[in-house]
């Protein structure tokens, strides 16, 4: 249960993100998507990017503004161009029909790079049947083949980062209820209660980290909740090592 992949968070944020933005996402799950976070730049706070759980799998989500502005930040985009086609196979760069087209083929450019990448979405693979699907169908198709492409461009900005209109037609997500945590056993509380006075004695980030491979030990003895208070009493005591300086030995 080691914290330093969530310290880039408050333990109270922790809390709100493990409730609302990640609902149902075990401490392992809600350190991939504290690295997700990490790594894309994107605010869970800001509902820039999030977890969702389907069929007990944690997809990572994020918009396709989201997308783009990881693209950019590269520095290495360098232009892109989406074309629609209907059951005939003919591309083209506008989609006047009513009725939405079969399939959008996005193209991005990346600097530097021999060639460009690719992304093609079946309108009968995504679409969700319903929303802005039923009425924008040409712009939710194009979205989904941008959000390909982008990733191919980009795998070690994107990789494992859906869009949500990708995400769309999937089944729905798991929904999370809260229920009365059933009554622990005796040797749960030692366990318990040994991990904070543990976490309290410790004096270094070494000791820390000590303590809470320790605890990462015996996790199947504790209940989440037992857990969770755990790991923000870990984060909160990272957090005060990282706000105390060295004494300067040339001041008097």
């Amino acid at each position: 249960m080691t914290s330093s992949s969530l310290a880039l968070w408050t333990p109270e944020q922790t809390q709100l993100i493990s409730t609302t933005i990640a609902p149902g996402c075990s401490n392992d799950e809600l350190r991939l998507f504290a690295y997700a976070c990490q790594r894309t730049g994107l605010d869970p706070f800001s509902k820039q990017i999030y977890a969702i759980k389907r069929g007990g799998k944690m997809t990572i989500q994020a918009g396709i503004d989201g997308l783009r502005s990881i693209a950019e930040r590269t520095g290495q985009l360098d232009g892109s161009e989406t074309m629609w086609c209907g059951e005939d196979g003919q591309w083209t760069d506008v989609w006047l029909s009513s009725k939405p087209p079969a399939a959008a083929k996005t193209t991005i450019w990346r600097k530097g790079a021999s060639h460009p990448f690719t992304g093609v979405a079946r309108f009968a693979d995504y679409n969700a049947g319903q929303g802005l699907w039923s009425k924008m169908g040409a712009t939710m198709i194009a979205k989904c083949s941008e959000a390909l492409a982008l990733r191919k461009a980009f795998p070690a900005d994107l990789s494992g980062v859906y869009s949500t209109d990708e995400m769309e037609q999937a089944v729905e997500p798991v929904t999370v209820t809260a229920t009365p945590a059933p009554a622990l056993p005796a040797g749960d509380d030692k366990v318990f209660n040994a991990g904070r006075v543990a976490i309290a004695k410790a004096t270094t980030m070494e000791a820390l980290a000590k303590v809470t491979e320790r605890m990462e030990a015996r996790k199947a003895d504790l209940s989440p909740e037992q857990q969770e208070t755990l790991l923000a009493l870990a984060l909160e005591k990272e957090a005060s090592f990282a706000t105390t300086t060295e004494e300067d030995p040339f001041d008097d």
